[in-house]
């Protein structure tokens, strides 16, 4: 079996999803071809195994941790710091004892992460990303900025008469539902009885986004479909605010059409191998971006006016024990170079054959443009050429 850096494509094609949800519309809407290569078979790699930086990992735990203690604490009406129910918050998300854990996690599955390179290891402790996340709340939360409605009880799968069980509680939390006929889901935050009707709400931490909207009138459709009741309204409840935004028969058709044509336009982007691509300014940091022709082109243009170490070579020397001389995509000698510690990282190469170098470091020398390799670094190898030129891979 080749190493990943060998793969040129995915062993085994991810398949569109059975039944979507709300992100995967938007992360498939993102770029079909980089959701469909993270989620792809690679070898024994039943998925291709993102390498994170630890800062990146250190954030998700903040953001997840403060993501708990929004949803949490706006179940209770955004109580006030010290109170019984902004601690019954703290305790119901694992808000403190999380961070414990979630670093505990991270640390065994950096330790025995497939892809090669420095022993990653998150170096801030628990006890300081709880600092940091509580210092995050406290700047955002505004205490009473939720409705303090009823108490809501949460709502498995399997319920049915949700209509009517909404009117004996007056709120339902982890609402999840299926659309009858389309294969959509989602799992609403909280459904609650205003004195319009029902009200749709999520929690969310951090700034308003037109995103977090179509999130609710996707959830909306859903429960009108599911009940044959009409929410009124829709509602994004932030730590510091709530943004609201009322809800017609009509916009609801339109929803379920948009979700409709999304699903079938998204299904056909991802039965090609590879999926449709779509270049963006995220190219230039995709962790994929080695094995997709399109965004790599795009990005590696990005790298070389920013200085950043990606670029497409073509093998022009034998590799030596401290490197090997290529050529750019416009005929220019690079030196690629590396120390002699870093030589087991680097794959196996020859004359003409194709390389992709991420994350490498530029350097200008008298004698010419120079590659270094680092440990961090990787060398995605390609086709084998004849003719010395860089070639588009597969």
């Amino acid at each position: 079996m080749s190493s990943l850096y060998e793969l040129q494509a995915p062993t085994e094609w991810a398949a569109p999803p059975e039944v979507w949800s709300s992100s995967s519309l938007d992360e498939v809407g993102a770029c079909p071809r980089r959701w469909q290569l993270l989620r792809s078979r690679w070898g024994d790699h039943e998925r291709f195994p993102v390498r994170a930086h630890p800062a990146a990992i250190e954030g998700q735990v903040v953001h997840d941790a403060l993501d708990r203690l929004a949803r949490a604490c706006g179940q209770r009406g955004n109580p006030a710091f010290g109170t019984i129910a902004f601690m019954e918050a703290a305790a119901e998300a694992d808000f403190f004892g999380g961070f414990a854990n979630a670093v505990a996690d991270w640390q065994e599955r950096l330790a025995r992460h497939p892809r090669p390179g420095p022993p990653f290891r998150l170096r801030t402790t628990p006890q300081e990303l709880a600092n940091r996340a509580i210092r995050l709340f406290r700047e955002q939360y505004r205490p009473g900025a939720g409705d303090g409605r009823a108490a809501a009880a949460s709502v498995g799968s399997g319920a049915v008469q949700l209509a009517g069980l909404l009117r004996a509680r007056g709120a339902l939390s982890e609402v999840k539902l299926r659309h009858p006929s389309l294969p959509f889901l989602g799992v609403l935050d909280r459904v609650q009885l205003t004195g319009e009707g029902a009200e749709v709400v999520d929690f969310k931490c951090g700034k308003a986004s037109e995103k977090h909207r179509t999130q609710l009138m996707r959830y909306a459709l859903l429960w009108w479909r599911v009940t044959g009741e009409t929410p009124t309204r829709v509602t994004a409840q932030y730590l510091d605010g709530r943004q609201s935004s009322d809800v017609g028969e009509a916009a609801l058709v339109e929803e379920e059409r948009s979700i409709a044509e999304a699903i079938a336009a998204l299904t056909d982007h991802l039965s090609g191998r590879p999926g449709s691509a779509r270049p963006g300014p995220g190219c230039a940091w995709c962790p994929v971006r080695a094995r997709c022709d399109d965004g790599w082109a795009l990005g590696e243009e990005n790298a070389r006016s920013e200085g950043r170490g990606d670029a497409e070579l073509t093998v022009v020397g034998q590799p030596g024990p401290h490197g090997f001389l290529c050529r750019d995509g416009v005929g220019g000698e690079v030196a690629v170079v590396h120390e002699a510690a870093v030589a087991p990282l680097v794959p196996a190469v020859g004359v003409g054959q194709v390389v992709r170098v991420v994350d490498g470091v530029r350097k200008e020398k008298e004698k010419g443009k120079e590659l270094e390799i680092r440990a961090w670094t990787e060398v995605f190898v390609g086709h084998q050429r004849a003719d010395g030129q860089a070639s588009r891979q597969a």
